[in-house]
């Protein structure tokens, strides 16, 4: 008798499930980022100014609608630009969507409140800076995480300014600048610090760079409790956030694998929380 071949399983490459066949197709077509921490840089500082203003806001949600669509789009541009010119047009039709789906919320928050248009200032320049590294293939680079990364994190007092007057960069608090700073160091330091357990665990310069960036914020932040801009709390959350940036990488370098992508995310998730929180206490 002939044996039979089992098939592939329905809907994708053998040995790959359906779900996951569909969500590595939507990637590739631009419809959704492959970069599952990107997702919580993107909404964490819009709504940490909109909790720092404490006052409800119709503008904020409108602009975190807008600000959803526009991260879509610039990750699917970064797609486009990263992808050879045959495939280009598969990516298309997500670009032209999230295009509109981002001018829509976009242009009725410039009529409103046509003073966000200070905010261009800062975050052209930073996303512009992060597009051209992907352009020449540097994504993957500290340059680019970072300029993405601080891009993302003028949404802070933006959200601030809207929810507290007309969406003016004059309209921010000492606290609420300091805070969403701080908040922004944090994830700029996430970048060399996963590379030191991951990528880079075997290289100790990685891990040495993530402590000393990390001390440096500590004592940048103990600077800022000092003029009474931020809470104690803050500090010793960034002391911890010290102490984890060496412990870490030092694990990772001790076992036979480095840790697993899902546990330091997972790692990375609490100790976002446990910031955020401090961030919020007066």
């Amino acid at each position: 008798m002939t044996r039979q071949v089992p098939a592939a399983p329905r809907g994708g490459s053998r040995g790959i499930r359906p779900s996951a066949h569909r969500m590595r197709t939507l990637q590739r077509h631009g419809w959704m980022s492959d970069q599952h921490g990107a997702w919580a840089m993107m909404a964490l500082p819009p709504l940490l100014g909109w909790a720092l203003s404490g006052r409800l806001s119709w503008f904020v949600l409108l602009l975190l609608v807008a600000w959803a669509m526009a991260f879509q789009l610039f990750s699917a541009t970064c797609l486009w630009v990263k992808t050879p010119a045959k495939r280009r047009g598969r990516i298309l039709p997500a670009l032209a969507t999230y295009g509109v789906a981002t001018a829509i919320p976009g242009v009725a928050l410039l009529v409103s409140r046509p003073q966000l248009l200070w905010w261009g200032c800062a975050f052209v320049p930073l996303a512009s800076c992060a597009l051209f590294l992907v352009w020449q293939g540097r994504e993957r680079s500290l340059a680019a995480r970072a300029a993405s990364i601080l891009a993302g994190s003028v949404m802070g007092p933006v959200a601030f300014s809207l929810a507290s007057a007309d969406g003016s960069p004059v309209a921010v608090s000492a606290h609420a600048w300091a805070a969403c700073a701080i908040f922004a160091s944090y994830y700029v330091g996430t970048v060399p610090l996963v590379r030191s357990m991951i990528r880079g665990r075997r290289d100790p310069r990685w891990s040495l760079g993530a402590t000393a960036y990390h001390a440096a914020c500590t004592a940048a932040t103990a600077i800022a409790w000092w003029f009474a801009v931020v809470s104690p709390w803050c500090v010793l959350a960034w002391v911890a956030l010290t102490a984890r940036a060496w412990a870490m990488p030092a694990l990772s370098r001790a076992r036979k694998r480095p840790l697993s992508p899902r546990l330091i995310g997972l790692t990375e998730m609490a100790w976002t929380c446990l910031l955020f929180a401090t961030l919020l206490l007066p």
